[in-house]
């Protein structure tokens, strides 16, 4: 359980973040003359792009069904003839498509769907206006084949680059279709109008790539600078916990318990709060070292923190580690009555690991003596005080024989725990 007053390195990007860093680098490096990447950062680029994009998708769309029917006027000025079928096609069938592809554009939100949706809008637009000029008789129908470059740039503005290019190649078959179907009278109009639909392709197609390449490199920018800051955020957090956290039994280190014990003893004089001092040694602790070999020591050790730290859930306890093998447990909100139940599991849990100790003239079993002192923060009880008395009961249950709770009670009198943990009679409540 993390200890209070110990900051802990956490992962703030997610499992996927570190190799998602590597792979921008990898795409930065290599570049992407093809407009795609690869395809985990792709899903994920238009993952990040789909909020905005279906916005501007929106947004866009509406624009284009009034733009598409406000080519009545054209329809009325040239071509008056197909003035009924152009209405019923601008307002009947191209408004309510785009409505409704929109409509479920916002309601499913696949981003690859909403790409491809431009497209096929566009698609649509020189579809309708192609049916509109074959139905036409007047002899001017072939000039109006330029207002199929309007369609262009304004869906090629709009779509990713291999969708613009899917309806560029379907405008180049609907140009030739109309050139070579609808009379030509002047015998120019078709290949002029042909050359002009090819160059404001170009042009276009040309811009929306340089567009979407500056897109894709921006993402890729802010990517590598997020992955630099989630690192660098890293790197302080592990930082902080090394300089806080005891290396051997991970665990608060001194340090770290000296400023905690300072905060809380300030924060408990203002709010009239106890604080309880748990000191904690564990027995024999050399013997045992020079027993069973350093390594065991500090595997004892470790096992020794877990089992404190067990003992200790509330989100105000600290567990440190002081030194060697004393160990400090700091309670603030109890009374002396909990802070001596408190002491009593800690050296129950400890025992109860049966970790075997086995020196000459020790017990069978790893054990801790354990000290406790309570007091209320004010200007006669001082912080120093505390300490010294919390160290008094320790060595008071060292003395006593070890493997005990002891304390200093309201008489002054130093009382230990039995052997069963029951407690002094006549303790104030």
């Amino acid at each position: 359980m993390p200890q209070a007053g110990v900051i802990l390195s956490v992962d703030v990007s997610g499992p996927q973040a570190p190799d998602r860093a590597a792979l921008v680098e990898q795409t930065l490096e290599r570049g992407f003359p093809l407009m795609v990447f690869p395809p985990s950062l792709e899903a994920f680029f238009r993952q990040e792009c789909e909020a905005d994009r279906l916005r501007h998708v929106t947004n866009s769309g509406l624009a284009a069904v009034l733009l598409f029917a406000g080519l009545l006027i054209s329809d009325w000025l040239l071509t008056p003839e197909t003035v009924g079928l152009a209405a019923a096609l601008r307002l009947g069938v191209f408004a309510p498509m785009v409505l409704g592809g929109l409509w479920v554009l916002r309601r499913l939100r696949i981003p690859l769907l909403t790409e491809w949706g431009i497209a096929l809008a566009g698609m649509l637009a020189i579809l309708l206006t192609g049916v509109i000029l074959l139905k036409a008789d007047s002899r001017w129908a072939l000039s109006r084949v330029v207002e199929l470059n309007i369609i262009v740039v304004y869906t090629c503005t709009l779509a990713r680059f291999w969708p613009a290019i899917a309806m560029a190649g379907w405008v180049v078959l609907v140009q030739a279709f109309l050139v070579c179907t609808l009379p030509d009278f002047t015998g120019v109009v078709g290949i002029n109008a042909s050359l002009l639909v090819l160059v404001v392709m170009a042009f276009t197609l040309f811009g929306n790539y340089t567009l979407e390449r500056l897109e894709r490199h921006a993402f890729l920018m802010a990517q590598r600078e997020r992955a630099l800051q989630d690192a660098l955020e890293a790197s302080h957090a592990q930082l902080a916990h090394l300089a806080t956290t005891d290396a051997l039994t991970d665990v608060a280190n001194r340090r770290s318990a000296e400023a905690f014990l300072s905060q809380t003893w300030t924060h408990a004089q203002r709010r009239d709060l106890s604080v309880a001092l748990i000191a904690i040694d564990v027995d024999h602790f050399k013997r045992y070292n020079d027993h069973h070999g350093h390594q065991a020591g500090d595997r004892c050790l470790q096992a020794v923190a877990r089992a404190l730290s067990s003992c200790s859930r509330r989100a105000g306890d600290l567990v440190a580690r002081m030194g060697g093998e004393e160990f400090l447990l700091i309670m603030v909100d109890v009374d002396q009555r909990t802070a001596l139940s408190v002491a009593q599991r800690l050296r129950d849990a400890v025992r109860g690991l049966a970790v075997p100790h086995g020196a000459p003239g020790c017990g069978p079993v790893v054990t801790v003596s354990v000290g406790v002192a309570t007091a209320r923060p004010g200007q006669s009880v001082a912080l120093n005080d505390s300490l010294k008395q919390a160290d008094e009961a320790l060595y008071a249950a060292k003395g006593g024989g070890r493997n005990r709770v002891c304390t200093r009670l309201a008489d002054g009198e130093m009382h230990c725990l039995d052997e069963a943990g029951l407690l002094p009679e006549g303790m104030p409540t």
